[in-house]
């Protein structure tokens, strides 16, 4: 909850960035910005060698050295960004220029070379200070360096309207950052010994190598319809499929906190032969996941076209579609099935399914931008990750824990939770057509509350089990901090 609470404040702040960005700049430099994140955020997981996840699985058993392996951790991490350095000096940016069709990101992806120096050490931040259980003070840590980067974001574009202001801004703010979250993790771990230790180093790249690979293709096959629009369309084009072909800001919200908190705890049931537990906490992550998400997915599936104008403008009108679907993947995404997959031990087959879903993806999409424009790259992304990252994912858990892949996810749940949100949506569509002349944000506004009155509703009349024990759950955690007060 502290994790989700402090992202749920990040998101709205960056939501707010891209609604000012949206606004002031033309729809090719905000392709230029995106271009340039894009670019970086598709290499970090290759840059980042898999380590975080190594400090997951190694650091809750460590009883000797806890400080000596964070610290071999960030020499490796401070390596990698030095190589990215070199890769953008000997011409890397020119080269991802001419792949994205945008000349303009050459100076920007250059400002980018300090970046992952600093970042890619820090990004170890996360899963030391859980390991460590100091949850709180990461979402604390969280919130304010977020906000503080997303409102220099804010103001950079504010001042000078150019994508090559807001990337200097980034990078200068970031590396402040990075630097402290740095300070921090090194103050969370016990003071033993702290010397690197190459042989340590070189087991950590053991484990991590497949998923260091499974996390690049993975992100690759994630981004890749963006890449094949950015390669394939004109930089206006990408501009507009990016704006709707995004992530609901809480996917990482929810279910990015449950599986940080949860990894060291399946990583010790499986350690101790307890499977059954194991699986039971992943389906407890997935309701919990659920509850808040597929609602969520049903409103904004009905409430697309105000949400898009209302963040927007009226100049990404033509995110709509895009919009609506990408959030046909949202049920896939109320669980990450690499944390039990890590726990498990499964890295090899994160890898192989990572590695055939890209080439599937690849393929498709491809053949489908060809026929139908950019929104053929989301569908052929929706095909790839049901049809097969997601059959593999219940193949692979389901042999491993001995298991029936039926027992995976909850699935009644999320059926449950549908209808009653598709019930909960039917006054909403009615009221779409009678609000066609308000305002978009006045349309929005509308249309929450009279789904969530129309929930609320449904769950009491009709006993919906998931939703009435969510707000059980809530209502005793609320009375319960409060007598503590």
């Amino acid at each position: 909850m502290a994790l989700s609470l402090g992202k749920g404040l990040t998101t709205v702040v960056a939501l707010v960035a891209g609604m000012v960005m949206a606004r002031l700049l033309t729809q090719a430099e905000l392709a230029t910005y995106r271009q340039t994140m894009l670019a970086y955020n598709v290499a970090l997981p290759l840059l980042g060698l898999g380590i975080p996840h190594a400090i997951y699985y190694f650091l809750p058993t460590e009883n000797t050295r806890a400080r000596g392996l964070v610290v071999d951790g960030l020499v490796m991490m401070m390596v990698m960004g030095l190589l990215y350095a070199i890769f953008i000096a000997l011409g890397g940016n020119h080269l991802l220029a001419k792949r994205f069709s945008n000349p303009a990101i050459v100076n920007t992806l250059a400002y980018l070379v300090p970046l992952p120096l600093v970042m890619l050490p820090a990004g170890l931040l996360a899963s030391v200070m859980v390991v460590q259980e100091q949850v709180n003070k990461l979402a604390v840590f969280n919130v304010l360096t977020n906000l503080l980067l997303v409102t220099s974001l804010i103001v950079a574009c504010l001042l000078w309207k150019t994508p090559e202001s807001m990337i200097l801004v980034r990078v200068g703010i970031s590396i402040v950052i990075g630097l402290i979250a740095i300070t921090f993790m090194l103050k969370v771990v016990p003071k033993d010994d702290w010397r690197p230790r190459l042989s340590n180093m070189k087991t950590m790249i053991a484990f991590s190598t497949p998923l260091v690979l499974a996390g690049a293709v993975g992100t690759i096959s994630l981004q890749l319809d963006k890449i094949i629009v950015s390669a394939m369309c004109s930089p206006e084009e990408f501009a507009v499929y990016s704006t709707g072909a995004m992530k609901i800001p809480f996917i990482g919200m929810i279910t990015g906190s449950i599986a940080s908190v949860i990894l060291p705890d399946l990583r010790r049931m499986v350690a101790g032969g307890d499977h059954a537990a194991a699986l039971a906490l992943f389906r407890k992550a997935a309701e919990q996941s659920a509850v808040f998400l597929i609602p969520i997915m049903m409103f904004l599936l009905v409430s697309a076209e105000p949400f898009i104008l209302t963040l927007f403008s009226s100049k990404y009108a033509g995110s709509v579609l895009p919009f609506r679907l990408y959030l046909l993947i949202l049920p896939v995404r109320i669980v990450m099935f690499g944390s039990i997959m890590t726990a498990l031990g499964l890295n090899k087959m994160i890898l192989y399914r990572s590695i055939i879903a890209l080439i599937s993806n690849l393929f498709l999409s491809v053949i489908f931008v060809h026929f139908w424009g950019y929104i053929g790259a989301i569908i052929a992304t929706i095909v790839t990750i049901y049809l097969v990252s997601c059959a593999w994912n219940f193949a692979v858990i389901g042999k491993a824990t001995h298991h029936s892949w039926r027992l995976i996810v909850p699935f009644g749940t999320v059926l449950t939770l549908a209808w009653a949100s598709a019930l909960a949506c039917l006054p909403v569509a009615g009221l779409m057509s009678l609000t066609r002349h308000l305002a978009p944000f006045t349309r929005l506004a509308t249309n929450g509350a009279c789904f969530a009155f129309a929930l609320v509703g449904l769950a009491w009349v009709l006993r919906v089990e998931p939703l009435m024990r969510a707000g059980g759950e809530l209502a005793n955690h609320m009375a319960s901090r409060l007598r503590k007060r």
